[in-house]
């Protein structure tokens, strides 16, 4: 992998409610990893070749398409209790700053280590430091790095922040145009919760339109990296949010919703099976090449992929975000209390792993492609979690306490006379 070449990574933390889902903790460990685990094989070679595991290595949407959807089911979670329970939705205000005390600080840090230490002699002016520190260079339409890169040197991974933030943006308004449509005449609960699902599903078709736009009549590449190209897969998030508030309401759908959510739990197996098969059929020429093959991209393959990844993040997500009254042995695994904190370190590994990988073979002056995964995984790997803990210590943690204080102000009740 040069430095040239976009990486495809992880994406940003959510903070998660109270109550909250701990099992979807240990998923963003498991795909946390599985970025790493991505990017290095890009770096020593192991996504070249025509042999299965070349094909699997290959295909990093697939981690990227799991955390947006932990995105939005964790973040359409107030949303969706209002809508489907009781009580008003979120403040938009509060919202907002948690969001940006979780983002920022630490992403501050990071970029402005990888402009000073790899991008000195290419980010000239003011603007161009401005642009990657609000995360808006995705946008930049003659950005000032070589096109081929989705960002400068050490932050090709931020591509997927980006979209996070964006979709952080226009959470709070799409939440409320979804409420408007549900409640529409004073629907039931049920009714509510079926026209909430339709919305997102009709919301997702318009992805696949997306897809065309772009290309027609001349392909823009930077617009393949925005929201609306993504969206399906926060949908499905979203979408699983409203079906575990739906099973909770004491209504004759809610009811059918918690037998099935609970056989969804108790199949998980199956689900997993499903998830890997329909990965399996994408790595495979049915999703495309592995490296691009052409400056156009085949639509019909993008299409295909956009698909297969969106139904097997619900085969994924949904029997780890169901809350069964047994636990099974998905929850019992996953929601350990060791995942838990080491979920608190995921954003840090993110962050902190393109920069590390360029260290570490700057200092060892180990040379590309020479299928060496071990050592350097293991060395980045640790590394990367030394930066995190420390992160997370200094800036993170610090960062949401102050965010929660604020939430806590919002909904504390007034003071009695």
């Amino acid at each position: 992998m040069h430095r040239d070449h976009p990486a495809l990574p992880a994406t940003a933390p959510v903070d998660v409610p109270q109550n909250r889902l701990n099992a979807v903790d240990g998923l963003r460990v498991l795909a946390a990893l599985a970025v790493l685990v991505f990017h290095v094989a890009g770096i020593t070679g192991l996504h070249y070749g025509d042999g299965p595991l070349a094909w699997v290595m290959s295909r990093g949407e697939a981690r990227v398409a799991i955390f947006f959807a932990v995105s939005g089911l964790l973040l359409y979670r107030p949303w969706a209790k209002s809508l489907l329970g009781s009580g008003p939705p979120p403040g938009v205000r509060v919202y907002l700053l948690r969001r940006v005390l979780r983002i920022f600080p630490l992403y501050w840090l990071v970029a402005l280590v990888a402009l000073a230490a790899f991008n000195l002699d290419r980010a000239k002016s003011p603007w161009d430091w401005i642009e990657v520190l609000l995360l808006l260079h995705v946008y930049d339409p003659t950005p000032w790095w070589p096109v081929i890169q989705l960002a400068p040197v050490g932050l090709q991974q931020m591509w997927t922040l980006a979209i996070d933030v964006s979709f952080y943006l226009v959470l709070p308004l799409l939440a409320a145009a979804i409420a408007f449509v549900a409640k529409a005449g004073g629907a039931s609960v049920d009714t509510r919760a079926k026209r909430a699902l339709l919305a997102l599903g009709l919301l997702s078709l318009g992805s696949f339109g997306y897809l065309y736009l772009i290309r027609y009549p001349v392909y823009t590449m930077r617009m393949e990296w925005w929201l609306p190209r993504f969206f399906p897969w926060f949908a499905v998030g979203m979408a699983v949010c409203v079906l575990t508030m739906w099973s909770r309401a004491n209504t004759e759908g809610g009811e059918r919703v918690r037998r099935w959510c609970e056989e969804i739990a108790a199949n998980a197996g199956t689900c997993f099976l499903f998830a890997a098969l329909l990965f399996g059929l994408v790595a495979t020429p049915l999703g495309g090449p592995k490296t691009p093959q052409s400056l156009v991209p085949d639509i019909t393959a993008d299409m295909f992929r956009l698909t297969a990844y969106t139904l097997m993040t619900l085969f994924v997500v949904m029997p780890v975000a169901v809350r069964p009254a047994v636990p099974t042995w998905v929850h019992r695994a996953l929601g350990h209390p060791a995942m838990s904190r080491l979920a608190n370190l995921s954003y840090g590994l993110f962050v902190w792993q393109i920069i590390v990988i360029w260290v570490y073979y700057d200092i060892t002056g180990r040379p590309h492609l020479d299928q060496q995964f071990v050592p350097v995984f293991t060395a980045v790997l640790a590394a990367s979690t030394l930066l995190a803990w420390i992160g997370y210590l200094v800036i993170e943690k610090p960062a949401r306490v102050l965010g929660q204080r604020l939430e806590t102000r919002r909904t504390a009740p007034p003071p009695q006379s």
